[in-house]
Parts: C-alpha cells; structure tokens; sequence
C-alpha cells in the first residue's frame, strides 16, 4: 500500500505544475483501487508528500583541444619507433635467385626483429623497380597483388629489384630492408613428339672363330670310353643279354652256347677263366 501511494504521488508531483506542487493531494478509495485527486472528495484523506529531488543542470562546455603536436615531437616518436626495430631482411626472393611465376604474382616473405608493432599502427610496403605497391601489409608473408601489373604482365626471364620497409600510421619509414634482385621467370612444358616403336633387338650367341677347339668339360665330368662289342663267332646267336651286377659282387657271365663241331669262342675281357 505504501508503495501504491508513493508511485501515485511521484507521478502527480511530475505532471502538476510547479505551483501546484505544494498544493495538498487526496486520495479516496476507488472500485479498482486508491484514487488521487488535487480536490477532497467524500470520504478522502489528505496525502503528505516528500520533497522532490531537483538535480541542477551540469553545464557543458567545449572540450578541451589537444595541443598540437610540433614537428620536433614528430620526429622524436619516429626516432623512437625505429630505434626499436633491430633487423629487416628479405627473405625471399633471394638475391640473385629466380622466381617462376607466369602470372608475375609471386610471394613475399619478410624477416623482422622484434615482431611488428600492429598496436601502433606499423605496416610493412614494398616496392618492385622503384614502384611502390599501394598497399599496406601486417604479415610478414604475402603475395603481390595482381592489381600492380595491370593488363600487361612484365617479359619473362627479366631481372627485377624489390624493396622493403616498415612504416608508422603517418606513412613515415622506420626502417628499411637492404634491396635484393631477382629474375622472374616463365615455365613453359615442350610437345612431346611421337616416335615409332623400334623392333626388337635379337640378341645371337657368338661364334667360335675358326680353328678352334672345342671346350673341353670340366674335370670329373669326362664321357667314358665306349664299351667293346662283344665278339660272336659266325653262326652262333648272340648271347643273352645279362642283368646289372650288384654293387661290389662279380657275377660270371652266361655260358656261351657252342655248336657241336665248332671250337669254343674265344674269352671276353672281363670274364673268369676256367
């Protein structure tokens, strides 16, 4: 209830008048809740209220301007930045070497010690044959844009000098790198020409030349003589022939078979005498 009636009465202190601020409010009670009015009404209470809060304006002025930096502080802050900067280098293109880019968009990769200080608004430019590159790069790595070359690309095979160098916000150098020349080169793959396939090649054993001998077999490996043919007299069949002797046993040949009448033939090498 209290809460109800202070809202009420800070709501009526903001639009009543500033006259009738001091002007004594009454509040009657309604259907749907308290009711206010500046005017008793039967039944009404009077309502005291609190003093309003009233916060005087601030007034605002013109800020203050910064005192304008003179050249001499230019110069001392860029001194100071560039002094803090201990190595550039480029490295790569190296110098002396070659580039193979047809396009001419070729990387660029820097060297620097310490690291670039983005927060202060330094930049790396570079420069190809004294020809600025109109951008501004914060990696130590990056390509060359195609927009420097335009619609006419640089010969192939040519010699080209690059520059490097770290700047402030203001566009003022800190320090450069030592230049370094290149050759851009074009890579180009030659047709290949169909050839026709080649017979193959027969490879023949050589001949021995004439006149020579035979090569003889290596030793263990020399043929054995023929055995001699066995002598058969005339009119006598042959004999049978016999089986293979066992290893180490000697066995006796058959006994010939002789005609009545006809002496015996003569003995075999190899055979027993009897």
């Amino acid at each position: 209830m209290n809460t109800r009636l202070l809202l009420a009465g800070c709501c009526l202190s903001f639009a009543l008048p500033a006259a009738l601020v001091a002007d004594e409010v009454f509040v009657t009670r309604g259907a749907n809740g308290p009711v206010f009015s500046d005017r008793p009404q039967p039944g009404a209470r009077p309502v005291t209220l609190p003093p309003l809060n009233v916060i005087e304006p601030v007034p605002i002025g013109r800020p203050p301007s910064p005192a304008s930096a003179t050249p001499g502080d230019a110069a001392g802050k860029g001194e100071e930045a560039a002094a803090s900067y201990r190595r550039l280098a480029i490295t790569f293109p190296e110098d002396g070497g070659a580039v193979v880019a047809n396009t001419a968009l070729f990387e660029v990769r820097l060297a620097v010690e310490p690291r670039l200080q983005l927060g202060e608004g330094h930049a790396f430019v570079v420069a190809i044959n004294g020809r600025p590159v109109e951008q501004r790069f914060t990696a130590s790595e990056f390509m060359i844009p195609p927009e420097f070359w335009g619609d006419t690309l640089p010969p192939a095979n040519q010699f080209h000098q690059l520059d490097a160098a770290i700047i402030d916000h203001a566009g003022r150098v800190l320090l450069r790198a030592r230049p370094v020349t290149f050759q851009l080169r074009h890579a180009s793959i030659a047709p290949r020409q169909w050839q026709r396939p080649q017979p193959p090649i027969e490879v023949k054993p050589p001949r021995p030349p004439a006149g020579s001998q035979r090569p003889r077999p290596p030793a263990g490996l020399q043929p054995s003589s023929p055995l001699p043919a066995p002598l058969v007299h005339p009119g006598v069949p042959s004999p049978l022939p016999s089986a293979r002797p066992l290893a180490n046993t000697p066995e006796p040949p058959p006994p010939a078979v002789v005609h009545p009448g006809l002496p015996p033939p003569m003995p075999q090498p190899g055979w027993p005498s009897r």
